[in-house]
């Protein structure tokens, strides 16, 4: 990793707070947490967006990590069901 490499996305401490708590990751060093979050993007299959926000699968069941669009900012993990999905994107 080069000295100026800068990630794509960065993360509110409110999402620090939520992975930890909805992953499971409570012991984890802050700069590990990030790239493990930033490995699970990268490796992610299923997304979908709003107009203000991306919204990323995680591994563990039916959490997203939901991305600021314009702030390029992790701002929370949270639980989407199909039914919550279909209407974030319905009442966009």
């Amino acid at each position: 990793m080069s000295y100026y490499y800068k990630h794509e996305y960065g993360f509110s401490t409110h999402s620090i707070q939520r992975i930890r708590q909805r992953l499971n990751l409570a012991d984890e060093e802050e700069f590990k947490l990030k790239e493990k979050i930033l490995k699970m993007i990268e490796k992610s299959t299923s997304s979908f967006e709003t107009s203000r926000n991306i919204y990323i699968k995680t591994p563990k069941n039916e959490v997203y990590f939901v991305v600021d669009k314009f702030q390029k900012t992790i701002i929370t993990a949270t639980p989407i069901s199909p039914t919550k999905q279909l209407w974030l994107i319905e009442n966009d």
